[in-house]
């Protein structure tokens, strides 16, 4: 009875199966490509979207660096304008006559009257007059150094 490519199953006699098909074989009704059109697509569809996402962030990144531009270009001209104003402070207080005139108001001084000197008869001092804190003291040195045992028998009792 399988003669006829039927196979009997549980007494019915059923038609044979029909050969695998690849995968790569186009049916008649073209079914067989649009898993691979769907693919493309969905590629197409990502690449455009990354692109689009790229061009933001560019155009994001330009704005804030122009912001960040405008930002110190206010303060370059904030920080000149205020060179200036020193600039002319410093002028202004360079004029001795100005500066004079402001010690003697603003601050109370007074012209020197006469200069005293003082003569002195005594010596000046051999060191330096300065705390001991200050000074190091010079090291001390021996007349005679000791012979190199020396220093081993003073160690042994009974030889001090």
């Amino acid at each position: 009875m399988a003669t006829l490519g039927a196979a009997v199953r549980n007494g019915i006699l059923a038609p044979a199966p029909a050969p695998p098909t690849h995968a790569r074989e186009r049916t008649p009704s073209g079914g067989g490509g649009g898993a691979y059109q769907l693919l493309f697509i969905s590629l197409a569809l990502s690449t455009v979207a990354v692109a689009g996402l790229l061009q933001v962030l560019q155009t994001s990144h330009v704005a804030t660096a122009g912001f960040e531009l405008r930002t110190l270009q206010a303060e370059r001209s904030t920080l000149q304008s205020e060179i200036r104003l020193l600039e002319a402070a410093v002028a202004d207080r360079s004029q001795l006559d100005l500066i004079r005139n402001e010690a003697i108001e603003r601050l109370g001084m007074v012209e020197p009257g006469r200069t005293l000197r003082v003569t002195i008869d005594e010596p000046a001092p051999n060191g330096v007059p300065l705390p001991r804190r200050y000074v190091d003291e010079a090291p001390v040195i021996e007349s005679e150094l000791a012979p190199w045992w020396v220093p081993f028998l003073e160690r042994i009792p009974g030889f001090e």
